[in-house]
């Protein structure tokens, strides 16, 4: 009975067996022979628990894992276990299972017994590698045949199939019951953190299996307290106290992200007109989103709204949500320049991206809304029926 739970919360085999040739079809193009898959247990940075998940099923709890995945399907692949060793064989479809011992040695013996010879091995994960490991690999395996190929995977997680949007609109229902819990639940004299406690409660009994990032619940409006966003918890809440409310759920690993502005009272004239400018600039990234335009046009759309309301333009306008709440593509996050994965990138047909834009004004207290969007050949489509709307409490 319980294999039979973990089988259902896992990808069916044809979904594996659609990442896995597309996978194999990136490398063949690369010319890449054998692809080293690297993760970390879940982190708040892109790539850290996604990338072993998406080729196995096998999510990382403690330590580090691996999966090594041949381009010719005649070679098995190879699934090494993080430190803790903690494995239902229902969790991956991969039948080679190792215990974590040396990922250098695992790679190396697993050529050796297959007589493998200067093949060209694409090393996935690396930004979350010791560089002492990556250097190990390029010293012992040899620095002339390891290339970096994150990026394989990467585009592939990007762009979203069938079953990946419809555990991604499950995730967005189980947020719409969490937030009308704390509509409900919110009132003078409440603890920032007993809203987020009802939250989460709502939403693990509607079957969020995590919560991927930080539950934020932040109230008032001293500019002081609520830019410390991630230590809000200790605030009551006082009649007429705007607050904010940015979280995700997780449905069969998947997530969604959502923010929502709430009032405990009725908003002023000032606050509705505030909340209408993040809405309109929502709405105007929107209307850009399609498939083939630069993310960074998306981003334009929004912050155009913005500055003509305001004067001051924004960036980092979304970013993209499935295994992980943070990954491929980023919207508007290109002046970023050090780093690859924030490059500017053109949209394609059913990746899922969020828009996000977010303000603090005086008198108004912290305002956002943010929803996921699936991008089509045509235009968009938002992946849940929230209200968008200030919300409020009374």
């Amino acid at each position: 009975m319980e294999a039979n739970l973990i089988k259902q919360a896992r990808p069916p085999q044809n979904e594996f067996s659609r990442r896995l040739l597309n996978i194999r079809n990136r490398m063949n193009e690369r010319a890449i022979d054998i692809l080293v898959i690297y993760s970390g247990p879940g982190s708040l940075r892109f790539g850290q628990r996604g990338h072993v998940m998406y080729v196995s099923g096998y999510e990382p709890y403690f330590g580090d894992t691996m999966v090594i995945l041949p381009q010719d399907e005649r070679f098995e692949t190879l699934l090494e276990l993080d430190e803790a060793n903690h494995f239902a064989p229902a969790t991956t479809w991969i039948e080679t299972i190792e215990n974590s011992i040396d990922h250098v040695n695992t790679l190396k013996k697993y050529l050796q017994d297959k007589k493998l010879t200067d093949q060209k091995i694409g090393i996935v994960g690396e930004y979350s590698m010791n560089p002492l490991l990556y250097s190990r690999f390029q010293k012992e395996i040899g620095s002339n045949q390891i290339e970096l190929a994150s990026d394989i995977i990467e585009s592939e997680r990007a762009i979203k199939s069938e079953y990946e949007i419809g555990c991604m609109r499950e995730a967005a229902k189980i947020a719409k019951k969490g937030i009308e819990a704390a509509a409900n639940f919110a009132s003078p004299g409440v603890l920032e953190a007993e809203i987020i406690g009802e939250i989460e409660r709502v939403c693990r009994i509607e079957g969020s299996q995590f919560f991927p990032h930080y539950t934020m619940v932040i109230s008032g409006m001293d500019q002081n307290y609520v830019r410390w966003w991630w230590h809000c918890s200790k605030r009551r809440l006082k009649e007429g106290d705007p607050w904010l409310l940015d979280f995700g759920t997780m449905y069969n690993g998947y997530c969604c992200d959502i923010s929502r502005t709430f009032v405990l009272g009725s908003p002023s004239q000032k606050q509705k007109e505030t909340f209408e400018v993040l809405r309109q600039a929502q709405e105007a990234a929107k209307n850009i989103v399609r498939a083939g335009v630069f993310a960074s046009e998306v981003n334009k759309a929004a912050s155009d709204v913005m500055k003509e309301a305001w004067g001051n333009e924004t960036w980092g306008i979304g970013h993209g949500v499935g295994l992980e709440v943070h990954e491929w593509p980023f919207v508007g996050y290109h002046r970023i320049t050090h780093d690859e994965a924030y490059k500017d990138t053109i949209l394609k047909e059913n990746m899922v991206i969020s828009l996000e834009p977010a303000i603090y004004k005086t008198g108004v207290g912290d305002q956002q809304l943010e929803d996921q969007f699936l991008v089509t050949k045509t235009g968009s489509e938002r992946l849940n029926d929230i209200p968008q709307e200030i919300i409020e409490c009374q």
